[in-house]
């Protein structure tokens, strides 16, 4: 039975569990902006402690590997790849818009598709679309959000979950049938595919590997404060 240590840092929810197999025997989160840096790093040694599990007993460390937020990102994928060189042992990367479908079937377990949409600002989106069995059934890609949208991915009973789900659903009318789910992304949600990849022995190589941005980082000077 394999041991995980998770981890997910790409949007407000700053979080951390523990799963032996397909159990989470240990979880500690908080919903806070700009949280993952004072509380990520505490949140890991708690529910090591709470599973009682040292880091060296771990077989992997799963973190979200995108998209979402750069600097949450990167905050999570530094400490899981430190924590792996550390006691050497794998890194497994998980998509963050396949662990939003995770979040939405739990509620809406009756729907024969989800859309994850991850907010990237003004009404652009990542976007991933998969069906009840959380196959993936299209690449994750950058999309700005508009009435095409419905038209291109909407079929059958459709959720759409995410922080990019709103603009869509209060900003166009069309004549689909999709109910929005405001379900929140946890660490536990990383679990089903963390599994699959352990299974397939689908882990990162640490020494080259960044998280999915999808789109290219731009990074910009501060303007001046006078």
């Amino acid at each position: 039975m394999p041991k995980f240590l998770l981890i997910e840092s790409s949007g407000e929810v700053c979080s951390a569990a523990v799963a032996v197999d397909a159990t989470i025997v240990a979880e500690k989160a908080i919903q806070e902006a700009n949280s993952h840096s004072t509380y990520l790093a505490t949140y890991v040694d708690e529910v090591l402690q709470g599973a009682n599990i040292k880091v060296g007993d771990l077989d992997a460390i799963v973190v979200g590997g995108g998209p979402g937020s750069y600097t949450g990102l990167r905050i999570g994928v530094s400490l899981a790849k430190g924590l792996c060189f550390g006691a050497n042992i794998p890194l497994i990367a998980c998509s963050t818009l396949r662990a939003l479908a995770v979040a939405a079937l739990e509620k809406n377990p009756q729907a024969d598709r989800v859309i994850s949409l991850i907010d990237a600002r003004r009404m652009d989106a990542y976007i991933g679309i998969f069906n009840a069995q959380l196959v993936a059934e299209v690449q994750e890609h950058f999309i700005t959000i508009d009435e095409q949208l419905a038209v291109d991915y909407v079929k059958g009973e459709t959720i759409v979950v995410g922080s990019g789900a709103a603009k869509w659903i209060e900003g166009f009318e069309f004549e689909e049938s999709v109910t929005y789910t405001k379900s929140t992304l946890y660490a536990k949600h990383l679990l089903p595919e963390a599994l699959q990849k352990w299974e397939q022995n689908s882990v990162e190589d640490m020494a080259y590997y960044e998280p999915n941005y999808i789109k290219s980082v731009f990074v910009t000077r501060p303007k001046p404060k006078f």
